[in-house]
């Protein structure tokens, strides 16, 4: 029952304690917006000052400092942005009804800002605060018509240029739509351009590269009304003609490394392959004859399996293959570099309270005990343990038509690996910052050569899959 009664008491002595906490981390905090707010005020920055002193009103609504701030930066940033209306409503610049939107948007915000505060007395004359909050709906409403209207205006001059200048006109259109959502037939009027553009493309059926163009334009059309015309149909036409048929050759193994590591190219080449028929995006207009297929052609035509093909070459191996293009390269080096630790130390020092001692007494007699301080010391070993492997080569995209080099690139795939931990000798508590991290952390040895290896061809076929997607989009 005691010790009940004894936390009882412990609790309510603690509760003011509490209380003033909570109160100076309240005031710091209204405090702090109330400086910032000024200093945005000094700055010019009027809008931000508002909405900044605004929020250190709501915490403490007495706050003088806030009242006197919010009651002269409120109509200057009012005065500013009206003023900034009127300037550029009687002018002739082309994007000014833009410029008249974000100027009722931020009025409406600062105006909303105010309208939220709670009701507010000034301290000294006992009344209280009123501010002229003016309700701007109606005005931006209007702003974003004409805004809508002279960017529609703009799209239907674009658009009558013809479909060299359809993006812009399409951007015109999109953002009168952002203005006002379905204004008129803007989102049709920007289909229509690039409607058109695939109607003008798809026409040359012989050149599979503006047969993907042509159904990009479709596609595009697509993403601006749905359905719109015949777009599907046509793009999906489109698309059949504008694949590419394209045959992988395996790569050659000039690195040196095969007997000890195995088909790295040909694994390579496989990962290859996996992540492009993967990808969605690159598949649209891609199609990649299968390993077997290849293999088989090769074989019944007596051509080897892999390495850097001539012009004469791959120009017969396309026509078999009936494949417009062809991707052949080489492993050039692969390098292993083995595990390796090194050390240093890192002296660590702190001073502690060892001791105490008396130093003088008190007017009652009381002795004065003062702490007495002491060095302690230890020493920190850092180990630092590396190891790595490094896959090179290149590869080139050749034109089955021209025999010709379309594409060359090198391409590199690495495995780097490091870690850090740390012992130590001496005095524990002397450690700190880095050094006492390290020394929580633990001994790690490196992955085998093996997985190293397989962890570069893994991020070195992810580097060529991502050129091969990017050139296929």
């Amino acid at each position: 029952m005691k010790r009940r009664f004894h936390q009882f008491v412990v609790f309510w002595m603690a509760l003011p304690a509490l209380f003033l906490l909570t109160s100076c981390a309240a005031m710091m905090e209204y405090g702090k917006l109330e400086s910032s707010a000024r200093s945005a005020y000094l700055a010019g920055n009027l809008d931000s000052a508002v909405l900044t002193v605004v929020r250190s009103l709501k915490i403490e609504p007495t706050y003088d400092k806030a009242q006197e701030l919010v009651r002269e930066v409120f109509p200057k940033a009012v005065e500013a942005h009206t003023n900034r209306i009127k300037e550029v409503t009687g002018s002739n610049e082309k994007s000014k009804w833009d410029t008249v939107v974000v100027e009722y948007t931020a009025l409406s915000k600062l105006n909303l800002a105010i309208k939220s505060l709670p009701t507010l007395t000034d301290a000294k004359a006992k009344q209280p605060i009123t501010f002229n909050i003016t309700d701007f709906s109606n005005e931006l409403a209007e702003a974003k018509s004409n805004a809508a209207e002279a960017h529609y205006q703009e799209g239907v001059l674009l658009s009558k240029r013809g479909t060299s200048t359809r993006e812009q006109a399409a951007k015109e259109f999109t953002t009168a739509n952002s203005y006002i959502s379905g204004y008129k037939d803007a989102l049709a009027l920007a289909a229509e351009g690039y409607y058109q553009e695939g109607l003008r493309l798809s026409k040359q059926r012989d050149d599979v590269n503006i047969q993907k163009q042509a159904a990009k334009e479709f596609k595009t059309a697509i993403s601006f009304v749905s359905g719109y015309k015949d777009s599907d149909a046509l793009y999906e036409k489109a698309r059949k003609f504008g694949i590419k048929r394209v045959a992988v050759i395996p790569f050659e193994d000039k690195s040196g490394k095969a007997s000890k590591y195995g088909a790295i190219a040909e694994t390579a080449v496989d990962q290859v392959v996996s992540q492009v028929m993967n990808n969605k995006d690159a598949m649209e207009f891609l199609e990649i004859i299968t390993r077997d297929q290849l293999e088989n052609v090769m074989r019944e035509h007596k051509l080897g399996l892999t390495g850097i093909i001539d012009d004469k070459t791959a120009m017969s191996l396309g026509k078999i293959l009936g494949v417009q293009e062809i991707i052949t390269g080489k492993i050039t080096s692969l390098t292993y570099t083995p595990e390796r630790t090194i050390t240093r130390s890192v002296p660590q020092s702190a001073k502690v309270v060892v001791g105490q001692r008396v130093v003088g007494y008190d007017k009652k007699n009381r002795q004065i005990i003062e702490d007495v301080y002491g060095t302690i010391n230890a020493t920190v070993t850092i180990y630092t343990r590396t190891a790595g492997t490094s896959v090179n080569g290149s590869y080139s995209i050749i034109d089955i038509k021209t025999g010709k080099n379309i594409k060359t690139d090198a391409f590199t795939g690495k495995y780097d690996f490091k870690t850090e931990w740390g012992t130590y000798s001496g005095n524990e508590g002397a450690l700190s910052g880095e050094p006492l991290r390290l020394c929580k952390v633990s001994e790690q040895v490196s992955p085998s050569e093996d997985e190293m290896i397989n962890s570069s061809i893994k991020n070195l076929s992810d580097t060529l899959a991502d050129k091969i997607i990017s050139y296929a989009k």
